[in-house]
Protein backbone atom coordinates (compact mmCIF):
# COMPACT_ATOMS: atom_id res chain seq x y z
CA UNK A 1 0.00 0.00 0.00
CA UNK A 2 1.12 3.52 -0.80
CA UNK A 3 1.02 6.28 1.79
CA UNK A 4 -0.44 9.67 0.94
CA UNK A 5 -0.41 12.43 3.53
CA UNK A 6 0.50 9.99 6.29
CA UNK A 7 -2.44 7.71 5.44
CA UNK A 8 -2.16 4.35 3.75
CA UNK A 9 -4.11 4.05 0.52
CA UNK A 10 -5.83 0.69 0.05
CA UNK A 11 -5.24 -1.39 -3.05
CA UNK A 12 -7.57 -0.54 -5.91
CA UNK A 13 -10.37 -3.13 -5.93
CA UNK A 14 -11.52 -2.04 -9.37
CA UNK A 15 -7.95 -2.34 -10.68
CA UNK A 16 -7.62 -5.86 -9.30
CA UNK A 17 -10.95 -6.84 -10.87
CA UNK A 18 -9.90 -5.48 -14.28
CA UNK A 19 -6.58 -7.34 -14.12
CA UNK A 20 -8.38 -10.59 -13.23
CA UNK A 21 -10.86 -10.22 -16.10
CA UNK A 22 -8.01 -9.43 -18.48
CA UNK A 23 -6.00 -12.48 -17.40
CA UNK A 24 -8.98 -14.80 -17.78
CA UNK A 25 -9.76 -13.36 -21.22
CA UNK A 26 -6.13 -13.78 -22.28
CA UNK A 27 -6.00 -17.37 -21.03
CA UNK A 28 -9.18 -18.27 -22.90
CA UNK A 29 -7.88 -16.60 -26.08
CA UNK A 30 -4.42 -18.19 -26.03
CA UNK A 31 -5.07 -21.65 -24.67
CA UNK A 32 -7.56 -24.29 -25.62
CA UNK A 33 -10.02 -24.51 -22.77
CA UNK A 34 -12.16 -27.59 -22.30
CA UNK A 35 -15.86 -27.01 -23.08
CA UNK A 36 -16.60 -28.39 -19.61
CA UNK A 37 -15.06 -25.27 -18.07
CA UNK A 38 -17.54 -23.03 -19.91
CA UNK A 39 -20.45 -24.86 -18.29
CA UNK A 40 -19.41 -23.40 -14.93
CA UNK A 41 -19.63 -19.72 -15.97
CA UNK A 42 -22.60 -19.04 -13.62
CA UNK A 43 -20.15 -19.50 -10.75
CA UNK A 44 -18.60 -16.18 -11.83
CA UNK A 45 -21.95 -14.50 -11.08
CA UNK A 46 -22.10 -16.26 -7.71
CA UNK A 47 -18.51 -15.22 -6.89
CA UNK A 48 -19.08 -11.56 -7.79
CA UNK A 49 -22.31 -11.59 -5.77
CA UNK A 50 -20.65 -13.11 -2.71
CA UNK A 51 -17.82 -10.59 -3.01
CA UNK A 52 -20.37 -7.77 -3.14
CA UNK A 53 -22.20 -9.11 -0.09
CA UNK A 54 -19.11 -9.63 2.06
CA UNK A 55 -16.94 -6.68 1.13
CA UNK A 56 -16.83 -3.51 3.16
CA UNK A 57 -18.38 -0.39 1.54
CA UNK A 58 -15.03 1.33 0.82
CA UNK A 59 -13.56 -1.55 -1.18
CA UNK A 60 -13.96 0.15 -4.54
CA UNK A 61 -12.20 3.35 -3.57
CA UNK A 62 -12.52 4.90 -7.02
CA UNK A 63 -16.30 4.70 -6.98
CA UNK A 64 -16.54 5.88 -3.37
CA UNK A 65 -14.35 8.91 -4.16
CA UNK A 66 -16.31 9.71 -7.33
CA UNK A 67 -19.70 9.36 -5.65
CA UNK A 68 -18.77 10.78 -2.26
CA UNK A 69 -19.03 9.06 1.12
CA UNK A 70 -22.69 10.03 1.61
CA UNK A 71 -23.79 8.55 -1.72
CA UNK A 72 -21.62 5.48 -1.15
CA UNK A 73 -23.35 4.84 2.20
CA UNK A 74 -26.80 5.26 0.64
CA UNK A 75 -25.83 3.00 -2.28
CA UNK A 76 -24.71 0.25 0.11
CA UNK A 77 -28.21 -1.24 0.47
CA UNK A 78 -28.95 -1.47 -3.30
CA UNK A 79 -25.44 -2.92 -3.79
CA UNK A 80 -26.23 -5.72 -1.39
CA UNK A 81 -29.59 -6.37 -3.08
CA UNK A 82 -27.85 -6.51 -6.48
CA UNK A 83 -25.22 -8.87 -5.04
CA UNK A 84 -27.92 -11.21 -3.72
CA UNK A 85 -29.61 -11.13 -7.14
CA UNK A 86 -26.31 -12.12 -8.80
CA UNK A 87 -25.90 -15.06 -6.40
CA UNK A 88 -29.49 -16.24 -6.94
CA UNK A 89 -29.32 -15.91 -10.74
CA UNK A 90 -25.97 -17.73 -10.86
CA UNK A 91 -27.24 -20.56 -8.70
CA UNK A 92 -30.44 -20.73 -10.77
CA UNK A 93 -28.58 -21.01 -14.11
CA UNK A 94 -25.93 -23.47 -12.91
CA UNK A 95 -28.06 -26.68 -12.81
CA UNK A 96 -29.33 -25.99 -16.34
CA UNK A 97 -25.80 -25.36 -17.64
CA UNK A 98 -24.54 -28.56 -16.03
CA UNK A 99 -27.55 -30.38 -17.50
CA UNK A 100 -28.69 -31.53 -14.08
CA UNK A 101 -32.15 -30.15 -14.89
CA UNK A 102 -33.70 -30.17 -18.39
CA UNK A 103 -34.27 -26.83 -20.14
CA UNK A 104 -38.06 -27.30 -20.20
CA UNK A 105 -38.06 -26.66 -16.43
CA UNK A 106 -36.78 -23.06 -16.78
CA UNK A 107 -40.17 -21.42 -17.41
CA UNK A 108 -42.06 -23.16 -14.61
CA UNK A 109 -39.11 -22.67 -12.23
CA UNK A 110 -39.13 -18.92 -12.92
CA UNK A 111 -42.88 -18.72 -12.30
CA UNK A 112 -42.61 -20.72 -9.07
CA UNK A 113 -39.69 -18.62 -7.88
CA UNK A 114 -41.45 -15.33 -8.68
CA UNK A 115 -44.65 -16.50 -6.96
CA UNK A 116 -42.69 -17.61 -3.89
CA UNK A 117 -40.89 -14.27 -3.78
CA UNK A 118 -44.17 -12.34 -3.97
CA UNK A 119 -45.72 -14.45 -1.19
CA UNK A 120 -42.60 -14.06 0.98
CA UNK A 121 -42.52 -10.30 0.42
CA UNK A 122 -46.22 -9.90 1.28
CA UNK A 123 -45.83 -11.92 4.49
CA UNK A 124 -43.03 -9.71 5.86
Amino acid sequence: MRTVGGRRRPTSGLGLLLILVGLVTLAVSLFKVSPTVYRFWPLILVGVGVLGITRRPGWLVELDVALGPEVARVANYPRRIFSWILVIVGLFILPFNLQILPDVVIGPALLIGLGGFLIWRRSR
